[in-house]
């Protein structure tokens, strides 16, 4: 699960896009995600590997870091001042918009509360906007039309399937990079990596690709969502495999 930021009006300028990083507090988010469940929910700090794949490593630095302090110095220095309450630049209010789907649950909807309150602390007035379920991905995310949104990327295996959330696009074609924030740099390590057969030559392009998405400002990752499944007393080999698969020819019942 993550926050994405969209690319549009204030969120171009990528000192704003990692002020909002400071300002969020991950670990808090992370808690309302988790209540309730009886797994923990850790951090994750890599936006390609989750945290059980070979080559998992945080990449993260301090572009996550909860730093209200530190947002509200780039923040400043992005031009948007403290006038006590809501931050401006040229007569223009820091005005935000979280699209949140209306057929969210209860989690998400708080989770999207406690960004609003987080970033009213710096100073930036976030807005949550409820939107069709429907309409959701056609309409706004698909479209890029957002400027806070939260959704879950599956099917991350192979990892080059993740390649199309980063790169950059082209025309009208954004791939999978909704927010359609990219570099060069970025683009030609995502390439390279996709391309290379060595799993460990591989490894390294995709976390230098990693670390440069976490500067861009690109998405606050915040946890992997882990997978529960419930079975009766006795049932061996069948569970929650996350990126395993089940040899249902080992599952069976213990004597």
């Amino acid at each position: 699960m993550h926050i994405s930021f969209g690319g549009n009006g204030p969120l171009a300028d990528q000192k704003v896009r990692q002020a909002l990083g400071r300002a969020l507090d991950r670990a808090s988010l992370i808690k309302i995600a988790n209540k309730g469940v009886p797994v923990e929910f850790k951090p994750l700090d890599n936006h390609l590997f989750m945290t059980n794949q070979n080559g998992y490593r945080n990449n993260s630095a301090d572009w996550a870091s909860y730093d209200p302090a530190t947002a509200k110095k780039w923040l400043d220095e992005a031009g948007w001042k403290d006038a006590g309450g809501t931050r401006s630049k040229d007569g223009q209010p820091l005005e935000l918009h979280y699209v949140l789907s209306d057929g969210s649950n209860q989690a998400q909807t708080d989770l999207a509360s406690a960004a609003q309150n987080m970033l009213q602390q710096v100073g930036v007035k976030l807005t949550i906007d409820k939107v069709s379920s429907k309409e959701y991905f056609t309409k706004y995310i698909n479209q890029g039309k957002f400027d806070l949104a939260s959704w879950r990327n599956t099917d991350s295996f192979p990892l080059s399937q993740t390649v199309a959330i980063y790169r950059a696009p082209q025309g009208d074609n954004v791939f999978g990079n909704y927010s359609k924030l990219s570099t060069p740099e970025i683009d030609t390590l995502l390439r390279k990596a996709a391309a290379t057969l060595d799993p460990a030559q591989a490894a390294e392009l995709y976390n230098q690709a990693d670390a440069k998405i976490w500067e861009l400002g690109h998405t606050l990752e915040l946890y992997q969502r882990p997978s529960i499944v419930a079975v009766r007393k006795g049932l061996a080999n069948y569970g929650a495999g996350s990126l395993a698969s089940t040899v249902i020819t080992s599952v069976g019942w213990q004597k």
